[in-house]
């Protein structure tokens, strides 16, 4: 049984994808469990005042201020940039397999992929 060019080249593609997303992971999991002991070693002690209820501020930093918050170490914003490199994981993936199908010539693969891009890219930052 002869294998074919194509078919190590397929294997070889798969590697590196398995190998994209296990590190992916592991990064962002890495990044996560940081701020969590940042953010617990700072705020770990305080205790709930759950007798009141005080509604809560919701705001979406911008760039600078979430760049300063972590350069600043607080937890809350590591634990966050982890949550972004694991949802960036997957879009790595999908921009590397654009390029896996044109350098193999699959031509309807590429632009199956770069739809699937797209509607990524919607569901994120729509």
């Amino acid at each position: 049984m002869e294998i074919s060019n194509k078919t190590l080249q397929d294997k070889k593609v798969e590697i590196v994808l398995g190998n994209l997303l296990r590190t992916g992971v592991l990064i962002s999991t890495v990044i996560v469990l940081a701020g969590a002991i940042i953010f617990l070693t700072k705020h770990g002690y305080e205790v709930p005042h759950y007798i009141t209820f005080h509604k809560g501020t919701f705001y979406l930093p911008g760039i600078k201020d979430f760049w300063n918050e972590l350069t600043s170490f607080h937890g809350l914003a590591i634990i966050e940039l982890g949550i972004i490199c694991l949802v960036a994981t997957p879009v790595l993936r999908v921009v590397f397999s654009i390029f896996a199908f044109l350098i193999a010539k699959d031509y309807l693969y590429v632009a199956f992929t770069i739809i699937v891009l797209m509607i990524l890219m919607y569901s994120i930052f729509a």
